[in-house]
């Protein structure tokens, strides 16, 4: 709990070398401050409001309106019109009095090294002040606290953003490892193709390259890729009918010499025997 000072409702007397603007400010004022007394606040800083229209350079006029908007929870408003009573107050009371509440006005909005400052310049003005020097203590803790729960709070936001980079970094190598692996799968794979497609080539190579001499007819494959193949023998093949027809007629052939020759030789035996019986014959 803090204390708000309000300039005291001293009587006003109207002396007849005032001018009448001086007189309509004052007559405001104390209309304000009736208002003020019954708590109808809003009454209040419309009548306070026209004896600063009336005279901007109202110390009171200011000050009063401040209250009156700060009891309305219209705690930057009242700002304003305290800084200004401050600013033209021309005793060190009236200026204590306006930088004690602007140091409330801060403590509402929770500004607390606002209201510390402004609870020091009135602390200045009024060093004796128990209900200033209470507030200014109070301020003071309230700043150390926000200073500490601040720092805790930059601690913890350090250790976020650091366990945020580290997990950043883990991911970035974690995807960066996927890559790799799928960078070596896809390099096999590529590979694996490449030798499957040269042992496809060789193999064509092997079977349909350079024509290979072969038997007439024969099923054998010719050798080798010599620019002069050497046609060799084959096994009989397809033209086996052809080769039997051939053989067949050769040993015909032979076996007619043959039947020949044995009619020959018969031939000669039998007139070399009938010589034979021919001479004996004779002899006899």
């Amino acid at each position: 709990m803090y204390f708000l000072k309000q300039i005291g409702f001293l009587g006003i007397m109207l002396l007849s070398v005032f001018g009448y603007s001086q007189s309509k400010t004052k007559s405001y004022i104390i209309e304000g401050n009736e208002y003020y007394q019954k708590g109808k606040f809003d009454n209040a800083e419309y009548a306070y409001k026209k004896a600063t229209m009336e005279d901007p350079t109202s110390v009171k006029a200011n000050y009063n309106l401040g209250n009156a908007l700060f009891q309305q929870k219209r705690y930057k408003e009242s700002i304003a019109h305290y800084k200004r009573s401050a600013e033209i107050s021309k005793t060190k009371n009236d200026k204590h009095l306006a930088y004690h509440n602007l140091g409330n006005a801060f403590m509402q909005e929770k500004d607390y090294q606002n209201a510390v400052d402004n609870y020091k310049q009135a602390l200045k003005n009024d060093p004796k002040d128990d209900a200033t020097r209470y507030n200014y203590a109070l301020a003071k803790k309230m700043l150390e606290k926000e200073r500490e729960k601040q720092k805790d709070q930059n601690n913890k936001d350090s250790k976020d953003q650091n366990q945020q980079n580290k997990d950043d970094q883990q991911n970035q190598q974690q995807n960066k490892n996927k890559q790799n692996q799928q960078n070596q799968n896809n390099q096999k794979q590529n590979q694996s193709q490449s030798q499957n497609q040269q042992s496809d080539q060789q193999k064509q190579q092997n079977q349909g390259g350079n024509p290979k001499a072969g038997g007439e007819n024969g099923n054998n494959k010719g050798q080798g890729n010599d620019s002069s193949p050497e046609i060799k023998q084959g096994n009989n093949g397809e033209g086996k009918e052809q080769d039997n027809a051939k053989n067949n007629l050769g040993d015909g052939l032979l076996k007619a010499l043959q039947n020949q020759e044995a009619k020959t030789q018969r031939k000669i035996i039998q007139q070399k025997a009938e010589k034979q019986r021919t001479t004996t014959s004779k002899d006899w």
